[in-house]
C-alpha cells in the first residue's frame, strides 16, 4: 500500500511539473508572438510545449503565436506534432494550414484545409 501511495505522489508531482512547463511554454510563445520576446526564443518555446503539453490545443495555440512573427521552423514542428497527437482535431489541421500558408505552399494549405473541413464541415459553411 505504501508503494502504491508513493507511486501516486510521484505521478502527481510529474503532472504538476508538466502542467507548469506547458504553461511556461505557452506564455513564452505568446510573448514571442506579441513582440515582448525576440523571435530567437521561438525554438525554446516550441520545445517547452512539445516536452510538457499532452494534447494538441496548447500546440495549436503556440502555432498561432509563432506564425504571427514568421517563426516558420518552430511553428511547423508544433503543427506537425499537433496533427500526430490529435489527427481528428480540426484545429490541428488548421494550424498545419497556417504554417503552409506562411511557407507559401498552397497545395499543402489546401490539403490541410480540406482535412479540417472534412472533420468539421459545419464550421466551413458559407455564411448567408
Amino acid at each position: 500500500m505504501v508503494v502504491f501511495a508513493i507511486g501516486l505522489v510521484a505521478l502527481g508531482v510529474g503532472r504538476t511539473h508538466d502542467r507548469s512547463g506547458c504553461n511556461a511554454g505557452g506564455r513564452l510563445a505568446f510573448q514571442v508572438g506579441n513582440g515582448k520576446r525576440p523571435v530567437s526564443d521561438a525554438p525554446r518555446a516550441a520545445q517547452k510545449l512539445l516536452d510538457h503539453c499532452r494534447g494538441a490545443q496548447q500546440l495549436t495555440n503556440g502555432v498561432s503565436a509563432l506564425v504571427r512573427v514568421k517563426a516558420t521552423g518552430p511553428a511547423q514542428e508544433l503543427a506537425d506534432a499537433a496533427v500526430r497527437r490529435e489527427p481528428q482535431r480540426r484545429d490541428s489541421w488548421l494550424a498545419l494550414a497556417a504554417v503552409a500558408r506562411l511557407k507559401g505552399d498552397q497545395a499543402a494549405n489546401r490539403r490541410a484545409l480540406a482535412r479540417a473541413r472534412q472533420l468539421d464541415p459545419l464550421s466551413f459553411r458559407a455564411s448567408s
